[in-house]
């Protein structure tokens, strides 16, 4: 016991460090981690997700995006014990991040360098703003990681994130190569049973939506760029080939792949999406720059996991997205731990900036964050939802408005609405894709500029105000920034 007790500690840092005010910062669920919640409560309550499929294996139908399903029925048990509530939805997350936190100590043979590693991951800000949310990239992660010692994680971790469904394979050839998985085509086997309900739907929209939402090589832009160069150069020949539209992904693909190793993506800013970072200290800490560079040692298989993780978001639009390119802090992390170790003479110098670091970090993401970027939590849905919910009975038209977006899942969500009642509405109700737009007497979307009456309606910051009708409630979010109106009429 003694001697794990430096692991235990930094594990119970991990902890502590994911789950300490996991259920109010981030301030707000985002809408992804309301359709999770909500269908996990409605897979809990009826063995159906909100739009009535019974038990989806593959994926969740959600805003007709059709989100893979793991951390849904992941969640379902934290629902079961702590209610429909952000604490809920958000605790899978952090759980397996910090059990990620104790795999990696595993991965070295070098106790050292995995206690190294195993701390450094513990207050990544990478790793942590991604475990402190919904993210079912986190799920992914711990699984691909899994993956090291036992291959049919590998396949399970298709299940849990988009992006896995392309790196997990390539992986599985990884390990095999560097001599983790000993049965090649036994491992072939089970994979591949376990993935047959993926492969089976590989052309239905439960697998290819998300693709033809977020790939680079559907965008319009870049087919209308080459059929201008090719009009320009006469229409010819050699112009058809010589600005192909494949020339111009190949450009966009490798720009996109090297943006996930740009200095500031990784040591100044992280993402600049502010849900996946906090937008003033990057993915690493800076110290960890000198750290890579010397611990980086003849460990091909984590060299080449680490260039080979960026691979499925460099085909998206977003770059560089922290999520898509979650799987290379494993070996940027240890890669850090195997320099931390070599530099032991300088370890007080280390320890003091990172410290330093660190500490930042904390202020910033305890203080500062949550004001600041409370918008893009979508903060006052709550608020807004609890004025609703108390005034509905009053009122036979109720109209909120999609100003910040989803406000029905919202709805649904914080009244806690039986998803029975949804379900039957189903084949009735007007949509945007799979997003509802009506639900019995609550209408979602720009209210009218004539209020009717007898009407309760919300509206956003930036909406037109009704000519008619009494204002009886402002929401406004963290940083004081206006999120909803509400009149009567």
């Amino acid at each position: 016991m003694k001697k794990y007790l430096p692991l235990i500690l930094i594990v119970l840092l991990a902890a502590a460090l994911r789950f300490y005010q996991l259920g109010i910062n981030p301030p707000s669920l985002y809408w992804e981690e309301a359709a999770i919640g909500y269908d996990a409560y409605s897979i809990l309550k009826t063995g159906k997700d909100f739009h009535g499929n019974a038990w989806p294996l593959v994926a969740f139908e959600s805003f007709g995006d059709w989100k893979p399903s793991l951390y849904f029925y992941a969640a379902v048990p934290s629902v079961a014990v702590f209610g429909l509530t952000p604490l809920a939805v958000r605790l899978p997350s952090a759980l397996f991040g910090t059990l990620t936190v104790l795999l990696v100590y595993w991965l070295v043979k070098d106790k050292r360098v995995g206690l190294a590693a195993a701390l450094l991951l513990a207050i990544s800000p990478w790793h942590l703003q991604l475990s402190r949310a919904g993210f079912e990239a986190n799920l992914g992660l711990f699984l691909l990681v899994l993956g090291w010692w036992w291959s049919p994680a590998l396949a399970l971790s298709m299940y849990a994130y988009h992006a896995n469904r392309l790196l997990a394979p390539i992986l599985f050839l990884l390990f095999w190569r560097a001599g983790r998985i000993k049965n090649f085509w036994r491992g072939v086997m089970i994979c591949g049973l376990i993935v047959l309900p993926i492969v089976i739907q590989f052309n239905s929209p439960v697998i290819r939506q998300r693709l033809a939402e977020t790939s680079a090589l559907t965008d319009l832009a870049t087919i209308i760029k080459s059929n201008e160069l090719i009009q320009a150069d006469g229409n010819t020949w050699w112009a058809k080939i010589l600005h192909h539209r494949f020339w111009h992904y190949k450009d966009i693909i490798i720009d996109h792949y090297l943006d996930h190793f740009d200095f500031n993506f990784l040591f100044i800013t992280g993402d600049n999406n502010p849900r996946h970072s906090i937008q003033t200290v990057g993915g690493l800490f800076l110290i960890q720059l000198p750290l890579i560079i010397f611990g980086l040692r003849r460990q091909w298989p984590l060299l080449a996991w680490l260039l080979l993780a960026p691979l499925p978001a460099a085909l998206t639009l977003a770059t560089p997205h922290a999520l898509r390119s979650l799987a290379m802090i494993i070996p940027l992390t240890v890669f850090s731990a195997y320099g931390l170790v070599r530099l032991k003479r300088f370890w007080p110098v280390i320890g003091v900036i990172m410290a330093v670091e660190f500490g930042h970090y904390l202020i910033s993401y305890y203080r500062d964050y949550p004001k600041n970027y409370s918008q893009q939590w979508q903060s006052g849905y709550k608020e807004m939802v609890a004025q609703v919910e108390a005034k509905q009975d009053q009122y036979p038209q109720i109209y909120i408005t999609r100003a910040l977006g989803r406000p029905s899942m919202y709805y649904w969500f914080y009244t806690q609405t039986d998803p029975r009642l949804v379900q039957a509405l189903n084949h009735q109700a007007v949509k945007d894709q799979g997003e509802y737009l009506e639900f019995g007497k609550v209408k979602f979307g720009p209210p009218p500029p004539n209020l009717p009456v007898n009407s309760l309606a919300v509206f956003g910051p930036g909406e037109a105000l009704p000519e008619t009708g009494k204002l009886i409630e402002e929401i406004y979010d963290l940083d004081g920034q206006l999120a909803f109106r509400i009149y009567e009429n």
